[in-house]
């Protein structure tokens, strides 16, 4: 049943990876960098957003990270456009896309 000459995984291990991949939605980080003594303001109206799954105030390059979670990359591209960016305070962002393998 689990034998295959070309093929490490076991078919129950595929069906596994296969179920739970239908869980999971397409994930971007976004890198923000704020107008100085915004930062504050633009990570609580970031975390209030419905799709933001995580931030956390930085050090450094950027100012913030934000976790968001969307149906695909496309929405998610919408998402940093529409509202992220619309904050005010916000003077630039940078999209870290996940892989999706």
């Amino acid at each position: 049943m689990y034998a295959s000459s070309h093929h490490s995984e076991s078919h129950s291990e595929h069906l596994m990876r296969e179920d739970v991949s239908e869980l999971y939605m397409s994930v971007g980080y976004v890198l923000v960098n704020v107008e100085p003594g915004s930062e504050v303001k633009v990570f609580n109206a970031a975390s209030s957003l419905s799709f933001v799954t995580d931030a956390n105030l930085l050090f450094g390059d950027h100012d913030l990270i934000v976790k968001l979670e969307a149906d695909n990359m496309g929405d998610i591209a919408r998402l940093v456009v529409e509202s992220i960016r619309a904050i005010p305070g916000v003077l630039n962002t940078k999209t870290l896309a996940c892989a999706e393998m």
